[in-house]
């Protein structure tokens, strides 16, 4: 179960990622309910989590070039002292009562630089565990996220109730300050990046672009991961409205729920680090999908508060397994050169969650939420089972094209 720390540094990166997953949940479960008490409207509930969505989409794409050219571990530390600089701002404009949603919401688009940090966490790791122990790094991450989040999402909750805004912006600033401490002893080794070092950001990610396009088992990969981000992650976007006007909780209760989705997902990576390297990664990427988009459909249907809670339990079981085995089968498809790029494309689709959380915000004002969260459940479950039949295509030994294969980087797509 502990492979991953017999590589030298990974308690470094496996530690920042941990904290990173306390400062994210806190600060996702923070601007959802501060949103909802600022406007009583499911559809800004929504429309706040779209617009960082789509800040976090953009700074992903580029997060996947930068993290084949810079620094990686610079990069994570600059921009985790970012977003404690943005959750400073808010708690200061809380304390002095003068938060609204007209000065929220540019401090919550410029938030979207968290899509930064997974492409460049992403391959750090890859960095320092190397293939071999990918996959046991990718449960030990999830299982022991699981617990961070419960105690972050419990955290968070007592906090809005008991302290109010402004402490709990304080929390999550102090989070991603202890973030960045994490990493600062870290030294990672010196890897080829597969770029020249004069080549633009931009001309990178065209490069990107083209790789994942002419790589079927590539696109396939981003064309699920963006679905499953898209209708699925996207419940967590209106979880506040979920538990104030469906199952009628106050913060307290919507911190349950999250810590009821971490503990599915704990549970789920015990058994999956105790699995070991499976070999059919493939059949569990897409019947977890499936499960997920079942269980979404479950919690929209569901008015009662314990109930919910145990279908939330299965919703961050099955996410969780989405998560790890997509995170590791995208990793080991893609070709060296390329794997960051292909993460930061990979990563760019967590945004899509959130725009997704806009899209299901809005259906929620013309109809109810339960009726757009069983829609977006229907959607995840309907594009996992389309594709049973291509398992075995979604396999770490899915050939990929050479390098050599492909256009030279300034060509024209």
């Amino acid at each position: 179960m502990f492979a991953a720390f017999e590589a030298p540094g990974y308690r470094f990166v496996a530690g920042s990622a941990l904290s990173f997953t306390a400062s994210w949940t806190t600060d996702q479960l923070v601007q959802g309910w501060v949103v909802l008490e600022l406007t009583n409207s499911p559809f800004w509930v929504g429309a706040a989590a779209g617009m960082r969505g789509v800040s976090q989409l953009l700074f992903s794409l580029a997060g996947g070039a930068v993290a084949d050219r810079l620094d990686r571990r610079r990069v994570l530390i600059g921009t985790y002292l970012l977003l404690a600089t943005i959750a400073l701002s808010l708690g200061a404009l809380a304390a002095s009562g003068r938060l609204a949603l007209w000065n929220m919401l540019p401090l919550v688009v410029l938030g979207g630089a968290n899509g930064l940090v997974g492409p460049n966490s992403s391959a750090m790791t890859y960095d320092v565990v190397g293939p071999a122990r990918l996959m046991n790094a990718s449960a030990f991450s999830f299982m022991s996220g699981a617990v961070v989040r419960t105690l972050a999402a419990l955290a968070g909750g007592l906090a809005l109730d008991r302290l109010g805004i402004a402490p709990a912006y304080v929390l999550v600033a102090a989070l991603f300050l202890f973030t960045a401490a994490i990493l600062v002893p870290l030294r990672v080794p010196a890897k080829p990046r597969g770029d020249a070092p004069h080549e633009g950001t931009l001309v990178a990610l065209r490069g990107g672009l083209r790789y994942a396009g002419r790589t079927r088992a590539v696109r396939d990969l981003l064309i699920l991961s963006a679905i499953t981000e898209m209708f699925g992650f996207a419940y967590l976007a209106v979880l506040p409205v979920v538990a104030r006007d469906v199952l009628h909780q106050t913060a307290t209760g919507l911190g349950l729920l999250a810590a009821a989705s971490a503990a599915g997902q704990f549970v789920a990576m015990i058994g999956l680090s105790l699995a070991g390297d499976v070999r059919r990664k493939g059949l569990i990427l897409i019947g977890s999908t499936l499960a997920f988009g079942i269980a979404i459909i479950g919690l929209g249907l569901s008015s009662v508060f314990v109930l919910s809670l145990a279908i939330v339990f299965c919703v961050g079981a099955a996410a969780s397994l989405y998560d790890t085995s997509m995170w590791t089968v995208v990793q080991m498809t893609a070709s060296e050169e390329m794997r960051g790029r292909v993460l930061g494309l990979y990563m760019a689709t967590y945004g899509l969650s959130q725009i997704g959380g806009f899209v299901i915000g809005a259906m929620a004002s013309i109809t109810s939420v339960p009726l757009a969260l069983g829609l977006a459940g229907i959607f995840v479950a309907l594009n996992a089972a389309r594709l049973l039949r291509a398992v075995a295509r979604f396999t770490p030994q899915a050939a990929h094209p050479p390098a050599t294969e492909f256009p030279p980087a300034g060509a024209p797509l």
